[in-house]
């Protein structure tokens, strides 16, 4: 059994540091120009039309030029380090465009998009994976926190309040509209930008790609003496090498397809409403104006007060939903995750203010904890070895989702109603739970088993008692 620790290690907790920040930067730099810049860079069609070709994009090169490489990389902290400082870059130059160019405006928010998300999403992300194997679903559902904050409260308090006070509304009085743009966008991103940074120093001056290369452990279990650390970290390095899971494997796997299905609508419809949360409770005006608490810069109007509540939910969320998965399995915090978004869908149907201020909290709720899932599952349900084969070499159902749903949303909307959108994450939360409730581990263990016999390995039960032993432990 391993020596459990209540902390993460002093390297770890500034890993959660890295990755928390690292997705603040990715969320404010391709949440906020479509909640908030949209307005001025051509709408919110345009800018989530954007978003999925960066996506698209992104995932491409994720699993056509990184994917078949994967176990090659010397080091993917350095590949990610060196990925994030130029998303930096470009994370500058959309601040800098001004709205009198639209289109080199949206060639550096494609560029955005691409660079945050490979950085962000994926080569910091699986540091994650690399340190903590056992504890992944109680360390994603922490840094995942950095979502629901940054949409909620810092939505609230650096754009919807800051931006529209100091930035673009001062350009009506100035009549320099474009100038007057530029200085909002560089003064309300600003904070995120060097937060971004921070996170890339903390990373190049005290991470490695395993805890075992500056004397940590993984998942912070001190059972074993560094010397018996540093062999297993040896022996998965060699054994990556011969991972059976490769691209062309994965799309076999029935099972595989029955957790990603449901983990990519989960998080694609909650992203879908919150890179557009602004126009959905805009559409109640007066109504929400009840719960504004004047003197408090987050609640003093009714939308940030929906959004501050909107942070709290999805942060208890990420973290309640985290723990259920570390403890129980990534299985049962999902199907309880679709749950919630099919109640939040059916609310928001409801075309109610007191309806839709409840639909957008279980949205935050299940917001924080969709984020978890893409890192949980594979590290759950796979062999350690073959963790970077499956992460970067999966079909790209979760992106095309991810990348489709925003504009998908944003065009119901704007044929129907926001209402309809919320019927159709409805649909979609049906889906999910259907999916999730056929999805069997041991499917995994089977077919896992069958890839290795195809290549002259050994069949084993490493997965089929792993499993076994965590259904027993229920």
């Amino acid at each position: 059994m391993p020596n459990k620790s209540i902390g993460f290690g002093r390297r770890g907790t500034l890993l959660l540091v890295y990755q928390f920040l690292a997705y603040c930067g990715y969320c404010a730099f391709t949440n906020f120009p479509q909640n908030v810049m949209s307005e001025y860079y051509g709408g919110t069609t345009v800018t989530t039309l954007m978003s999925l070709i960066g996506s698209l994009v992104g995932y491409v090169i994720t699993y056509f030029i990184v994917a078949p490489r994967i176990n090659k990389i010397k080091s993917v902290k350095r590949v990610g380090l060196i990925i994030g400082c130029i998303s930096l870059v470009f994370c500058a130059l959309i601040c800098l465009v001004p709205p009198t160019n639209r289109i080199l405006w949206c060639t550096f928010f494609v560029c955005v998009l691409i660079t945050t998300q490979l950085w962000g999403c994926f080569f910091a992300t699986m540091l994650i994976g690399n340190w903590f194997p056992r504890r992944k679903g109680t360390v994603m559902g922490i840094v995942t926190m950095a979502f629901p904050i940054i949409t909620g409260i810092c939505l609230s308090l650096f754009f919807t309040h800051f931006y529209s006070k100091f930035g673009a509304n001062m350009a009506i009085f100035h009549g320099d509209v474009a100038k007057a743009v530029v200085r909002a966008n560089i003064s309300a991103f600003s904070p995120y930008w060097i937060a971004a940074l921070i996170s890339i120093l903390v990373c190049a001056i005290f991470l490695k790609d395993f805890p075992e290369q500056v004397g940590e452990f993984r998942d912070n279990d001190k059972s074993f003496t560094a010397e018996m650390a540093q062999q297993m970290m040896i022996a998965e390095v060699e054994a990556r090498q011969k991972s059976v899971w490769k691209r062309s494997k994965i799309w076999g796997c029935k099972d595989w397809w029955l957790m990603s299905i449901p983990n990519s609508l989960l998080l694609s419809c909650a992203m879908a409403f919150m890179v557009q949360i602004i126009p959905v409770l805009n559409g109640y005006g007066e109504k929400l104006d009840v719960l504004a608490i004047p003197g408090f810069i987050l609640t003093s109007t009714g939308v940030n007060t929906v959004l501050f509540g909107l942070s709290i939910f999805a942060c208890f969320g990420s973290w309640l939903l985290g723990v259920i998965d570390t403890k129980f399995g990534t299985k049962k915090a999902v199907l309880i995750t679709g749950i919630i978004m099919l109640i939040s869908g059916i609310l928001g149907m409801l075309d109610s203010a007191v309806c839709a201020v409840a639909a957008c909290w279980g949205l935050g709720l299940f917001m924080g904890a969709s984020s978890n899932f893409g890192l949980s599952a594979i590290v759950r349900y796979w062999r350690a070895e073959d963790f970077p084969s499956v992460y970067s070499g999966s079909p790209p159902i979760g992106t095309v989702i991810g990348a489709v749903f925003p504009f998908l949303v944003a065009s119901i909307a704007a044929k129907f109603t926001y209402s309809a959108a919320f019927l159709f994450v409805a649909i979609m939360a049906v889906v999910a739970i259907v999916c999730i409730s056929l999805f069997n581990p041991l499917g995994i263990a089977k077919y896992d088993n069958k890839l290795r016999v195809a290549a002259g390995m050994e069949a084993d039960n490493v997965l089929i008692d792993r499993f076994n032993a965590e259904k027993n432990k229920k």
